[in-house]
């Protein structure tokens, strides 16, 4: 959706200046609207924090029975066992 709506702007951006090169100016404000009214939607609707990616941190046991050496992943430990970093 997101790319779908910046490829929307910026054809909306290229028809407007096509528009206002050619002396259309009614249809070429329209186009320069429709542009910049799409460009504030991606701005505030995908600008907020919950579509953000969040970190994602796995906090099962990085040492099992069989590997209990210091383990490199350089994530957060919920075992308390070493980090190589």
């Amino acid at each position: 959706m997101f790319f779908l709506l910046l490829t929307g702007m910026i054809i909306s951006f290229v028809v407007a200046a096509a528009l206002l090169l050619n002396g259309e100016m009614v249809f070429g404000i329209i186009a320069s609207t429709a542009g910049i009214l799409l460009l504030l939607f991606v701005l505030f609707y995908y600008g907020k924090k919950k579509y953000r990616k969040k970190k994602k941190f796995d906090c099962t046991p990085d040492c099992f029975d069989f590997d209990c050496g210091p383990d490199c992943d350089g994530g957060p430990d919920c075992d308390c066992g070493p980090d190589c970093n």
